[in-house]
């Protein structure tokens, strides 16, 4: 994830046509309306390409909390999304409020309305969603939920209702109809509401759950429409807290993270998923200290689960024999603190179409998300980078209910039955494997709709047949292409990659130097030495992982010892010290 580079990236100019088509999920709605202020805006986060684009949209007027989701146009723009409450369309379109059932708005709906912003959104994660009608491929359904106050005197969903919205070629928008019963009047659901593909690779699986209960509900969507298609049980009580569930990327898995209290912990649930038979088999259940919002999310290749509770992330190995016994610390929380504002703890998580997943802070209001930046990779090799995108703007604690759109169907499977194949989409992303190491590139797999054979092209007249392999190059311009394949079809997809020389090259590290500079890992200050003894003034330039200038001096003598900012967190650092003469020395640090 870099905003500003050392390795400079030329866009990729080969794109298949299929790609273009499959971009349903590469948009994010998420935000505060601004009501005219510049420090408040509706978002709209681009993960389709790399790095994250982040459009700012002060005119929106929805608002979004925790309950939100947003489908994509063809070229991956927003063009429909909902907080729950509304339903807005592309151009900031206003579609409905959602929420009016029997004729008259619920005390749910009023308590999250206000005389100044309007509809807030509603506050549980996972608890709305948008999916596209089979066969109308203008038409969305928006599934959504209404609460009642409970015994305990907190909201809890009791019912889940569906609206449908048609584009018409001027791309006006028609609500057909709204808040029409998805299920019966019941106490009560968890609020939970989560899709993956069926596996005939049009239909839609769509499951909620009963609260603190074996029970789940499958709904079938399919050019009919939506349908209860059965009920069922796993082995025990799921009991039912604030957090998330998510389906994995290839549907295999679902999973549930359910924080209940300070002195009962949380609970993440894993389950096995049939996407024929839309069945649930429960396989395991952890057992954390719990946190207010905390989140849960799959790895790409569904090989590891990640979940968080504040202050620490988790990952679990469901390759492992014993998946239990595979939970391993990745990381704690730093204790960063947005200024003027909340610690930027860990909370809800999205699993988005970079192969990434970007953890959301639990303070609402926060302008910054973590990343795991390699999720397919064990243990601290996913590289959880904390406080790692700085939106400029507040998010509400948002992490949208998005499917994952490139799922197509499950070949040979007894419900592939409608001659649909999957016909593979080459995409890839690429960076320094380790910072400061700049001819040790890692290339990431983004390809999706089953692909089974990788063939890479280095263009300096090597090739890989990995799925992510590490190349190391020379400096210069390369015009790399992924070639993906299965039975059915294969494509490719090119980028030039530019690798420049820059004044901290690695084997700068192995020449005879003058200066040094100690102690490092370092606390609060730096001392610059010369082995030569001669005094004189350098510039010193000190630079964070992703290349962003964090500290700067022009004129420091030499010898010196600098003392270093608290905004200058803990991790690692680049330092550059210009001579006067223009000679160049660089060096890496580590705060503690």
């Amino acid at each position: 994830m870099r905003f500003v580079r050392y390795i400079t990236i030329f866009f990729a100019f080969l794109l298949s046509l299929s790609i273009e088509a499959q971009q349903e999920g590469d948009t994010w709605v998420i935000g505060y309306y601004s009501l005219g202020s510049p420090e408040y805006s509706i978002m709209h986060l681009r993960f389709g390409l790399d790095p994250i684009e982040i459009e700012w949209h002060f005119d929106e007027t929805m608002q979004t909390n925790e309950t939100t989701s947003t489908i994509c146009d063809q070229n991956g723009k927003a063009l429909i999304w909902t907080n729950g409450m509304q339903v807005f369309g592309k151009h900031g379109t206003y579609i409905a409020d959602t929420i009016s059932y029997g004729g008259a708005k619920s005390f749910y709906w009023d308590y999250y309305n206000t005389d100044t912003y309007g509809p807030l959104g509603f506050f549980m994660h996972s608890s709305t969603l948008i999916l596209p009608v089979p066969e109308f491929e203008n038409d969305y359904l928006v599934l959504y939920h209404t609460a009642a106050i409970a015994h305990e005197l907190y909201f809890q969903v009791n019912q889940n209702l569906q609206a449908r919205v048609r584009m018409h070629p001027d791309s006006t928008f028609e609500l057909m109809y709204k808040d029409s019963m998805m299920n019966e009047y019941h106490e009560w659901y968890n609020g939970d509401i989560i899709a993956t593909r069926h596996a005939n690779g049009r239909d839609w699986w769509v499951v909620t759950f009963e609260e603190n209960s074996t029970r789940y509900y499958s709904y079938l969507l399919d050019p009919k429409g939506i349908a209860l298609h059965h009920e069922g049980e796993v082995d025990s009580i799921i009991k039912t807290g604030l957090g998330q569930s998510v389906f994995s990327p290839l549907g295999n898995y679902m999973a549930r993270i359910d924080a209940i209290s300070a002195n009962e912990g949380q609970f993440i649930t894993l389950l096995s998923f049939d996407r024929c038979r839309g069945e649930l088999t429960r396989l395991s259940t952890f057992h954390t200290e719990a946190a207010t919002f905390p989140g849960v999310a799959f790895s790409s290749n569904e090989r590891f689960l990640y979940a968080d509770n504040r202050l620490h992330l988790w990952q679990w190995d469901l390759w492992s024999e014993d998946i239990p016994a595979s939970q391993t610390l990745i990381d704690t929380f730093d204790g960063f603190v947005q200024p003027g504002w909340f610690e930027m703890r860990f909370g809800p998580m999205m699993q988005t179409p970079d192969n990434r997943i970007y953890v959301v802070p639990p303070a609402g209001s926060s302008e910054f998300m973590h990343t795991i930046e390699r999720p397919d990779l064990p243990g601290k090799e996913c590289r959880f980078i904390q406080h790692n995108v700085n939106l400029t703007k507040p998010n509400g604690r948002s992490a949208p209910n998005i499917p994952n759109f490139r799922l197509g169907p499950l070949d040979g499977s007894l419900c592939d039955t409608l001659g649909l194949d999957n016909h593979p989409v080459a995409r890839w992303r690429y960076e320094e494997n380790y910072p400061g190491y700049w001819y040790d590139i890692l290339f990431t797999d983004m390809s999706f709709y089953d692909p089974q054979v990788w063939h890479w092209d280095f263009d300096d007249g090597t090739t890989s047949d990995e799925r992510s392999p590490l190349h190391t190059f020379n400096p210069g311009l390369y015009h790399v292409c992924l070639t993906v394949s299965n039975d059915y079809a294969s494509d490719s997809s090119c980028k030039w990659v530019n690798i420049l020389p820059t004044f901290l090259d690695p084997q700068a590290d192995k020449t005879e130097r003058d200066l040094s500079i100690d102690p490092n890992p370092f606390s609060e200050t730096l001392v610059i030495k010369s082995k030569s003894g001669e005094f004189r003034a350098v510039h010193m330039q000190l630079y964070d992982i992703h290349g962003r200038l964090v500290f700067d001096q022009p004129k420091a003598p030499v010898p010196v010892s600098i003392y270093l900012p608290d905004r200058i967190t803990p991790g690692m650092y680049f330092c550059r010290i210009v001579e006067e003469n223009g000679e160049e020395s660089g060096f890496k640090l580590v705060r503690n």
